[in-house]
C-alpha cells in the first residue's frame, strides 16, 4: 500500500546556486526512480532559527511523494549522505493534509491585493 510522504530538506546557503540546483534535482531523479513523485516546492532562502555547522541561513525545499514500505528510510538515507544538506525530515502525510505551501516566486492571490488597496 502506497502512502503519502513530505520530505523538507534544508541546503547549505553558502553553496552556489547551480550547485544547489544540481543536488535538488539529484533527489528528484531519487524519488522519481523510487517513488510516484508529485513536486518540488523550493521556498527560497530563510534564516535558520539557530546556527547549524555555523550557518545562520538555509535554502528550504519541501518534496511530496508516494511510495511503499521503506522509501523514506531510503530518502533519508540519501539525504544523511549528502554534504549540502543541513537538516531533513520525512514524515506521512494526512490524506486530508492541506495543499503544500506555495514557493516564494508565485504571485500573490488577487484577493489579497484588493485587501491592501
Amino acid at each position: 500500500m502506497k502512502r503519502p510522504y513530505e520530505t523538507v530538506a534544508i541546503y547549505d546557503a553558502t553553496l552556489p546556486d547551480d550547485t544547489i540546483q544540481s543536488e535538488i534535482g539529484k533527489l528528484e531523479e531519487f524519488l522519481k526512480k523510487n517513488t510516484e513523485f508529485e513536486q518540488t516546492v523550493v521556498m527560497g532562502k530563510k534564516y535558520l532559527a539557530y546556527p547549524i555547522r555555523k550557518k545562520k541561513t538555509g535554502i528550504f525545499c519541501q518534496y511530496l511523494y508516494n511510495g511503499e514500505g521503506d522509501v523514506a528510510g531510503k530518502v533519508e538515507k540519501h539525504l544523511k549522505l549528502n554534504e549540502a544538506v543541513l537538516r531533513h525530515l520525512s514524515v506521512v502525510r494526512s490524506p486530508n493534509a492541506a495543499k503544500p505551501v506555495k514557493a516564494l516566486s508565485e504571485p500573490a492571490p488577487a484577493a489579497a491585493e484588493k485587501e491592501r488597496a
